[in-house]
């Protein structure tokens, strides 16, 4: 067609619709905005796992709190009093060096299943995920409708359906939010109290802030930031690229079999090119362009080319779990050298934390003295004063005694202790300071000496030693 000068106006190139890439993040558009992603439902036997998953990992956060092994909470942390009770054991704030085992165990445990499986973590065991993909995203299907339905709605102006649907959906994320914020503040706070403080904890502030805070952070997560959490900032998806390796199994596209890629089903690739893996990826990538930080793992490509070959008539398992080594020759080696390493320091953390577990004492002993002058001196005796902090660990009140060590400054003439409280009677895990003096005439101290005082513990008859230093002139 001809401008009014006779110029043949110029052809308008067709529209492309944008495709992810290896150089941009999909869900930021080229002008810094926020692409929100729609991502597509889909159905398969990887999703039914993962909802299986997802169902027993809610369920055990929901149920956990409430559970009660020897009369206390199963999982519970008492950060005010500086204690927990973990599965029948009961700890105190001197057993936290306990964690280290712990943490590193975790960590190293992740190592592990990354090495062996990739991001499996991410896609079936991560709260981020779980909560989103199996709360959040279900619930916002439910009231806006599938892909189709949401894209075609956001583009319209607004509206009473439009406006309606959005405020359900916020006002649900925003219950949910502030339900799970009280479950999870339900390991530090007893559930049974909290539940009778509802909803808005009269007297407990503490409970009443903490439950605000994590319902907003919760609530601005999944309504809004949700893939950007694991895109951004979390660093596990940068470590991924130094824990796996040739022959890790991962979730990738099988470039052989798939290449090229052709509309039609007659010529080409067993890939069509129908964007399917696209649309169902919770964080907006394209798995045909290989493993991406971006991946965390979810199946959800899987599952929809698989149902895709089905209908076109072609073998499952264009996308599918393999090793880069498995998609270019076939064949991978699961156990390897680093798997094997990495399974003996674990095992070597689980014999330490089971040692030290089994070893620890049911109380704790601080001895220290007191601030002020190392020692007085009165009517011809040295005097010197102590301060111990006596800690039960136990969930049981106990009974305790505490004396001069038998051999304590025994080369020393006319040596007395003062003890004004030999029994001690501590609440489960309570604790208590006390006051000790040691008393030596003058005329028979020559140099500083180290000796001890003994507890002992009148329902196990266990006796432990703290030791001090008596100085003088």
């Amino acid at each position: 067609m001809a401008d009014g000068n006779g110029h043949e106006a110029p052809k308008k190139k067709p529209s492309k619709k944008r495709a992810p890439d290896l150089n941009t993040v999909f869900t930021i558009n080229d002008d810094g905005s926020r692409n929100f992603l729609q991502v597509a439902d889909v159905k398969g036997k990887w999703h039914l796992r993962r909802n299986l998953t997802y169902s027993f990992l809610l369920l055990a956060f929901a149920v956990t709190p409430w559970l009660k092994i020897g009369g206390h909470p199963a999982l519970h942390f008492d950060i005010p009093g500086r204690s927990a009770y973990i599965f029948g054991g009961t700890y105190t704030n001197q057993d936290f060096h306990l964690m280290f085992f712990l943490l590193i165990g975790v960590g190293l445990s992740i190592f592990i299943i990354t090495s062996l499986f990739g991001r499996v973590w991410c896609g079936f065991f991560c709260p981020q995920t779980v909560f989103m993909e199996g709360i959040f995203r279900p619930v916002e299907r439910m009231i806006e409708g599938d892909r189709i339905a949401r894209m075609k709605r956001n583009k319209e102006s607004a509206s009473v359906e439009k406006t309606s649907r959005k405020f359900v959906k916020h006002v649900i994320f925003i219950f949910l939010s502030w339900l799970f914020s009280v479950m999870f503040i339900g390991f530090f706070i007893p559930i049974r109290e909290m539940v009778t403080l509802l909803p808005l904890f009269p007297g407990h502030s503490t409970a009443l802030i903490w439950s605000l805070f994590w319902a907003g952070m919760l609530y601005f997560d999944y309504s809004w930031f949700r893939e950007q959490t694991c895109l951004i900032i979390c660093p596990y998806g940068r470590l991924q690229s130094t824990l796996v390796d040739y022959d890790t199994v991962i979730i990738g596209y099988d470039k052989k079999r798939g290449e090229p890629r052709e509309k039609g089903t007659n010529s080409g690739g067993d890939c069509i090119d129908c964007r399917r893996c696209i649309d169902v990826c919770p964080t907006g990538i394209d798995i045909r362009n290989g493993l991406q930080l971006e991946c965390i793992g979810c199946t959800n490509c899987l599952d929809a080319c698989d149902d895709i070959m089905k209908k076109i008539g072609k073998p499952e398992g264009l996308i599918r779990f393999d090793s880069s080594r498995g998609f270019e020759t076939g064949t991978s080696q699961l156990l390897r050298p680093r798997f094997w390493i990495y399974a003996v320091v674990l095992i070597a953390l689980f014999g330490l934390f089971i040692q030290r577990a089994g070893n620890r004492e049911n109380f704790h002993i601080t001895t220290m003295r007191s601030q002020g002058m190392p020692y007085t001196i009165d009517a011809g005796n040295i005097r010197n004063l102590y301060t111990m902090h006596l800690q039960n660990k136990t969930d049981k009140e106990q009974v305790y005694f505490i004396a001069a060590a038998d051999d304590a400054l025994q080369s020393f003439e006319g040596v007395t202790y003062i003890i004004p409280q030999p029994r001690i009677v501590l609440k489960p895990l309570g604790d208590q300071l006390l006051t000790l003096f040691a008393i030596m005439p003058k005329a028979s101290y020559s140099l500083p000496e180290d000796f001890h005082f003994a507890i002992t513990d009148s329902a196990s008859g266990v006796v432990q030693t703290t030791k001090v230093r008596f100085r003088g002139p």
